[in-house]
């Protein structure tokens, strides 16, 4: 658990200085994405890895 605590916290401190993206707006970028799976655009989990383009 601990490590996927670690890599979570990483995420959000990275999109933090890289992007200035507040925690929860990071939160609410991932919950939409997340609800865009397996839907018309035709994404899978996957794809949600990679960064958008």
């Amino acid at each position: 658990m601990a490590p996927l605590l670690g890599a979570g916290l990483d995420r959000i401190v990275h999109a933090s200085y890289t992007e200035g993206i507040d925690p929860l707006d990071l939160a609410a970028r991932a919950e939409v994405a997340l609800q865009l799976v397996d839907g018309e655009t035709g994404l899978a989990t996957v794809d949600l890895l990679e960064p958008p383009r």
